[in-house]
C-alpha cells in the first residue's frame, strides 16, 4: 500500500487568490456560503406571523453570529413600519387595574402632552368658572334663599316655645330649650313655681319634639342647598370641561380611549374640589387601596412606549433578561411616611420595548436566569405581556396595581453556541413549540469564490476601522492562512471571522507601534507568534518536563513495544500537541489486550471502543487456526488525567505487535489515527498540533534527519503548520509520511515488511510472520504445558 511524503508546500499556509469585493457591494457575514443556510431560516421565520415561529440562531463562538444577526433583523425591520405605542392609563372604577391602550406611533407622546394641558388648564379654568358674576350671583341668591327658610324655620320654632312660656336659644353648641319666668327672662326649671312646673315640664318636651322635627326638616334643606350649590358648581365645571374633553376625543380615535375620555369627565366632576388643592398635596384616594393620589397623579399618562422617534420596529438585545428587565417593574415613592406603587409608576421591559418587532437574546445570558424561561415561554404562549409585582421581597402592598396585561406581538431570537441549543432547549417540549426555526451557522466554508472576496473585505474594513491603516495583500493572504488553520482544512476557511480580525486588528497595532502605514504579512505573523507566546506557558512547561526527562519522550532510538502518540491539549484559549508513550507488555495467556486505563476507570467509551477494535483486527489476522493465545497489557505512561478518544488506536496496535513479535519500534517517528477493524487508517482532529508536538520534542533533542510523524491519509488536506515546521520539512529535517494502512505504519516503525498472507501463512522475516510464530508458540504452550483448553471464541 503506497505510503506518502508530504512536502513542504503542502503543509504550511495555503495560498489563497485575493478577490476584492465590488465597489457597490458591501461584504456582510450572511453573505459567507457557511451563514447563507442561516440567512435564509431567518427570512422564513420573520416572513411567518403565525406564532410558534421564533428562531434560535446557532454557532459556533467569533462566528458573527450576534453581529450578523443584528445586523440581518435591523435591515429586515428597515421595510416595516414603527409599532403602536403603548399607554397606561387609570382604570377610576378600580385604580388598582389601569388599563393599556393602544396609539398610532408618535400618538402616545401626544396624549401625554394634552392631557398636561388639560390638567393645568383646569386648575385656572375652574377658579375663573367658580368666580364668574353669573355664578357667584346665582350662588349667592341660592345661600340667601336657604338662610332665610332656615331662619323662617327657627322663628316658627321659636314662637311655638314662647307660646308654652319657653324659648329657643342658639349658641355654639347647638340649640337650646330653656323657661321663661314672667318677666320674660330665661330661668331654669327649679326656679318656675311648683304650681306650674309640672305645666313647664310637659311644654318643654313637646317644644323639644318640634325642635328635632324642625332639626330635622333643616338638614334635609341643607342638604337640598349642598345638592344645588355642587349642582352649580359642576353645572359650570361642565361647560369649561365638555368642549374640552370632546377635543381630546376627536383628536384621539384610538379603540377604547372613548370610553375612557367618558370616564374621565364623570370622574372630573366628581372630584372638583380636588382641582382647589395645591398640585404637590394628595387630594384624592385613590379608590381601592385608599392610598391619596394628587390631581396630576390621578390623570397622568403612563407613556410606556414611545415610538415618536422611530421609523421601523425595533430590534432590541436584552443582555441580562431577568423578570424585571424583560416583563417590566412598578417602581416605588415615598408617601405619606410609607412606600407605595402607582400605575404612573409601571415601568416596560425588553418585550415591551420589542412589541412589534424583534427581541433578542443570548442563550448563555438566557440559562443564568433560568427561573424566567418559564415566564417567557408563558408570554408566547398566552401572546401577552403580564407584569407581576413581585413585592421586592416583601409582603405585598394594599391597593398595588394590577396592570392588564398587552397583547404580544413579536419575534424571539435566541442567538448561541450549539452547546446550548442541543443540550438545554431542544430538549424541552415548550421549546420546540415555541421555537420551530433553527438558523444553523456551519463551522467553516469552502476557501474559494465569493466566500474569500467576502473575507478579504470584511478583513480590510475591520482593520482599517479599528487601526486606521490599511492592510496589503501580503497580510490578507497571512489572516486567510490562519483562517484555514484554524478550521483545520487547507480549502476551508473558518466561520469565525471576528477570530481572525482579532488577529488583524493586533497586527495592526504593532504596525503603528512601528510608524508603518500598512499592515504587512510581518506583522500578521508576528501577532500569530505573540498571541501563542501569550497563552503557551502549559505548553511550554509540558516540553520543559520532556527536556528534563521527568516526562519520558524519546525522538531516538527502538524500542520493542513502544510507540510515540500523538496527542493534543487543548485549555480553550490554547492547544498543543505533546506526544504520549505507548507501552504494551506481551506475555503467555489468553486474555488478549489488557487496557490498564480501562481496568482502573481512566479511559471513556471511545478508547475502550478501540482496544476492542484492535482486538477484532488482530483476531482476524492471527486467530484464524487457533485462538488468541496472548495476553498484553497496554497503556499511556505517564497518564495521570485519563484519556478519551480513538485516534491513538494505530499507536496502540503498533505497540502490542512489537510487543508479540519483539520486533522494536522507532522512536524517532510519532504517529496519530484511528483505524477500524480491516486495519484502514481513518482520519482525526487535531492534526497540525499533534505534528508540531512532536516536531518541538525533536528539536530540543536534536534533528537527525529521519525523524518525522506518520498520519493517516484522508488528514493530509488538514495539515496546516507554522513556517517554522515548513522549514523544518524543506530543509530535510522533518518528514510527515501519510498512510492508508495499519500495515504501513507498522513497516515504516519497524523497518521490515509487515507481511502478506500467503497460503494461510505469513513470510518468517516480516513482523506478521515473527508475531504469528509467537502465538504458535503461546497456543502451543498453553496446550501442552498447561494442558490450557482453548479459550472460548464470542
Amino acid at each position: 500500500m503506497p505510503v506518502s511524503r508530504l512536502d513542504a508546500e503542502d503543509c504550511g499556509f495555503p495560498h489563497f487568490r485575493i478577490r476584492s469585493p465590488h465597489k457597490d457591494q458591501q461584504p456582510k457575514i450572511f453573505d459567507f456560503s457557511s451563514h447563507y443556510r442561516a440567512a435564509e431560516a431567518l427570512k422564513f421565520g420573520l416572513s411567518m406571523s403565525e406564532p410558534g415561529f421564533n428562531i434560535f440562531v446557532l454557532g459556533l463562538d467569533r462566528a458573527g453570529r450576534m453581529t450578523a444577526t443584528l445586523d440581518y433583523l435591523n435591515k429586515a425591520m428597515e421595510e416595516r413600519s414603527a409599532p403602536d405605542d403603548w399607554v397606561y392609563l387609570n382604570n377610576f372604577s378600580r385604580t388598582n387595574r389601569p388599563r393599556p391602550y393602544a396609539l398610532p406611533a408618535g400618538e402616545g407622546r401626544k396624549l401625554l402632552s394634552a392631557m398636561e394641558t388639560l390638567i393645568s388648564h383646569l386648575r385656572e379654568a375652574f377658579v375663573s368658572a367658580f368666580n364668574a358674576p353669573a355664578h357667584l350671583t346665582e350662588t349667592q341668591t341660592q345661600t340667601e334663599e336657604a338662610r332665610t327658610q332656615l331662619r323662617e324655620k327657627f322663628d316658627a320654632l321659636r314662637e311655638y316655645a314662647r307660646e308654652r312660656g319657653l324659648d329657643v336659644q342658639e349658641n355654639e353648641k347647638g340649640v337650646m330649650i330653656v323657661a321663661l319666668n314672667e318677666e320674660g327672662e330665661p330661668v331654669s326649671l327649679d326656679e318656675i313655681p311648683k304650681e306650674r312646673r309640672n305645666e313647664a315640664e310637659d311644654a318643654f318636651e313637646e317644644v323639644a319634639e318640634e325642635a328635632r322635627k324642625t332639626l330635622l326638616s333643616t338638614r334635609d334643606l341643607e342638604e337640598q342647598i349642598a345638592d344645588t350649590l355642587d349642582s352649580l358648581r359642576r353645572g359650570a365645571a361642565k361647560v369649561v370641561l365638555k368642549p374640552r374633553i370632546k377635543k381630546l376625543r376627536d383628536k384621539f380615535t384610538s379603540p377604547g380611549l372613548k370610553a375612557w375620555f367618558e370616564a374621565l369627565e364623570k370622574d372630573i366632576l366628581d372630584n372638583i374640589d380636588a382641582f382647589e388643592e395645591a398640585s404637590d398635596q394628595p387630594a384624592i384616594e385613590s379608590g381601592d387601596g385608599k392610598i391619596p393620589e394628587t390631581v396630576d397623579d390621578r390623570y397622568a399618562v403612563n407613556l410606556l412606549i414611545d415610538h415618536s422617534r422611530d421609523k421601523c420596529p425595533d430590534v432590541v438585545l436584552e443582555p441580562s433578561p431577568s423578570y424585571d428587565n424583560l416583563f417590566g417593574q412598578i417602581q416605588y415613592r415615598p408617601m405619606g411616611g410609607g412606600m407605595h406603587p402607582h400605575f404612573s409608576l409601571i415601568k416596560p421591559g425588553a418585550l415591551h420595548r420589542a412589541n412589534g418587532g424583534v427581541l433578542v437574546l443570548r442563550a448563555e445570558s438566557l440559562l443564568e436566569h433560568e427561573e424566567c424561561w418559564g415566564f417567557l415561554k408563558a408570554a408566547l404562549r398566552d401572546r401577552e405581556i403580564r407584569i407581576e409585582e413581585t413585592h421586592k421581597g416583601g409582603p405585598p402592598t394594599a391597593g398595588a396595581p394590577e396592570p392588564r396585561p398587552i397583547p404580544l406581538d413579536l419575534k424571539v431570537v435566541i442567538v448561541g453556541a450549539p452547546k446550548f441549543y442541543y443540550t438545554f432547549f431542544s430538549l424541552d417540549v415548550d421549546f420546540r413549540n415555541h421555537f420551530r426555526v433553527k438558523a444553523d451557522i456551519d463551522a467553516d466554508m469552502p476557501a474559494a469564490g465569493r466566500n474569500i472576496s467576502i473575507y478579504t473585505g470584511l478583513l480590510r474594513e475591520s482593520a482599517l476601522a479599528r487601526s486606521g491603516i490599511p492592510v496589503d495583500n501580503g497580510a490578507i493572504r497571512q489572516l486567510l492562512g490562519q483562517a484555514a488553520r484554524w478550521a483545520g482544512e487547507r480549502d476551508k476557511l473558518t466561520a469565525q471571522i471576528e477570530r481572525v480580525e482579532d488577529v488583524g486588528i493586533e497586527a495592526g497595532a504593532l504596525a503603528k507601534s512601528d510608524g508603518r502605514e500598512s499592515i504587512r504579512a510581518a506583522d500578521v505573523r508576528r501577532a500569530i507568534e505573540e498571541r501563542r507566546h501569550r497563552n503557551s506557558r502549559l505548553e511550554d512547561r509540558s516540553h520543559e518536563r520532556v527536556q528534563r526527562r521527568e516526562i519520558l519522550i524519546d525522538s531516538y532510538g527502538a524500542v520493542v513495544g513502544q510507540v510515540n502518540a500523538l496527542t493534543v491539549l487543548d485549555y480553550g484559549d490554547h492547544a498543543f500537541g505533546l506526544p504520549a508513550r505507548v507501552s504494551a507488555r506481551s506475555y503467555v495467556g489468553s486474555l488478549g489486550v489488557l487496557n490498564i486505563e480501562r481496568m482502573v476507570d481512566m479511559s471513556g467509551p471511545l478508547q475502550q471502543k478501540s482496544v476492542m477494535t484492535i482486538e477484532g483486527f488482530l483476531k482476524s489476522r492471527f486467530a484464524q487456526e487457533f485462538p488468541l493465545s496472548f495476553a498484553c497489557n497496554v497503556t499511556f505512561e505517564q497518564n495521570y488525567g485519563g484519556i478519551e478518544g480513538d485516534s491513538a488506536s494505530m499507536a496502540e496496535l503498533c505497540a502490542i505487535i512489537s510487543a508479540i513479535s519483539n520486533v522494536p519500534m522507532r522512536q524517532n517517528i510519532g504517529i496519530t489515527g484511528s483505524m477500524n477493524q480491516f486495519g484502514e487508517a481513518q482520519p482525526v482532529g487535531g492534526i497540525s498540533h499533534k505534528i508540531e508536538g512532536f516536531y518541538r520534542i525533536c528539536a530540543d533533542q536534536g534533528f537527525t534527519g529521519d525523524q518525522g510523524v506518520i498520519i493517516p491519509q484522508a488528514n493530509a488536506e488538514n495539515v496546516v503548520l507554522r513556517e517554522e515546521v515548513v522549514q523544518a520539512i524543506r530543509q530535510g529535517k522533518f518528514n510527515i509520511w501519510t498512510i492508508e494502512h495499519i500495515n504501513d505504519a507498522i513497516e515504516l516503525l519497524a523497518g521490515m515488511p509487515s507481511g502478506d498472507r500467503t497460503d494461510g501463512q505469513y513470510p518468517t522475516d516480516s513482523v506478521y510472520g515473527k508475531a504469528m510464530e509467537r502465538l504458535r508458540k503461546n497456543d502451543l504452550i498453553l496446550r501442552d504445558r498447561y494442558a490450557y483448553p482453548p479459550r472460548a471464541e464470542m
